[in-house]
């Protein structure tokens, strides 16, 4: 079996340590990876003028398959004698992957209103990436920072979906038999899979030793990152930022794999500075 890279890295729309804002910084921290899972990607929001990150991202890494999933999409339109620009303004996570992503589907996990802390629409992009040695599921996450109660419904419903999602099946299954069904619904393409090895990566927004990772582990997931694969000595994921409340260094951006996949080795890279988190790298291979 071909061993593949994989790489989680939450880019703070593209707000590196500097206060600079730099697209292509970001993507040149991961370039490297087979499957790139990218959090906190925008469109159409002030601090970015406006940018289309998803499309530009697209035009920077244009040798990559691309799949962008908003998990929060509202109206940014504007509107001029009679006229409607139509925007949306919109976050959430993008994969990007050397071989095709034959399928992607966004799943919104629960949010609590949290009144005046600000709590917004989290959940997962979903993908089955077409690897050499046969499918994988990729699910790139991000939990909410709030509260620990929300991350916890979060994650509960994360592990109902990767449970459930091998017994549901692709995006669709089944033929058509007539000819024109199979005109219309274009089912002579071959029905996407729904594997059971699945790679579970993004930002948890909480550590090793919390109620979420514990969920996660009991699920069957193992962390990928521990002292005897790591090839690097550092551990931090997410540095000491007052600015943002946080007053300790943590790990809280995860590469979690199920029995169907192999961990070979992985690292952090503590020394990119395109982020207030730090890329996590994994090298994986089915089993």
């Amino acid at each position: 079996m071909q061993p593949f890279r994989v790489v989680t890295f939450n880019i703070q729309y593209s707000l590196g340590a500097d206060g600079r804002y730099d697209l292509g910084r970001s993507l040149e921290a991961v370039r490297g990876a087979d499957v790139i899972c990218l959090q906190e990607v925008e469109r159409n929001w002030r601090r970015t003028e406006m940018a289309d990150q998803p499309s530009l991202i697209e035009a920077l890494m244009p040798d990559r398959y691309c799949v962008y999933g908003p998990m929060l999409d509202v109206d940014a339109s504007s509107a001029t004698a009679g006229t409607v620009t139509n925007r949306r303004r919109q976050f959430g996570q993008m994969t990007l992957s050397r071989w095709p992503i034959v399928s992607s589907r966004v799943v919104l996990l629960p949010k609590t209103d949290t009144g005046d802390a600000p709590n917004a629409w989290c959940g997962a992009l979903e993908t089955v990436i077409a690897t050499p040695d046969g499918p994988v599921r990729v699910v790139n996450v991000h939990l909410t920072d709030i509260t620990e109660t929300n991350r916890m419904t979060q994650v509960w419903a994360l592990v109902h979906l990767l449970a459930t999602a091998p017994v549901e099946g692709g995006a669709w299954n089944g033929a058509a038999t007539d000819p024109g069904e199979r005109e219309h619904w274009q089912f002579d393409d071959p029905a996407p899979p729904m594997p059971e090895a699945a790679v579970v990566v993004g930002d948890f927004n909480d550590v090793p030793e919390s109620g979420v990772v514990n969920v996660m582990t009991r699920a069957g997931f193992r962390d990928a990152w521990n002292p005897a694969t790591a090839t690097s000595p550092g551990w931090v994921t997410f540095k000491t930022n007052p600015a943002q409340g946080t007053f300790d260094d943590m790990r809280i951006d995860f590469v979690f794999v199920n029995d169907e996949i192999d961990v070979i080795d992985a690292n952090i890279d503590v020394d990119c500075d395109a982020s207030d988190h730090q890329p996590v790298w994994a090298t994986l291979r089915l089993n």
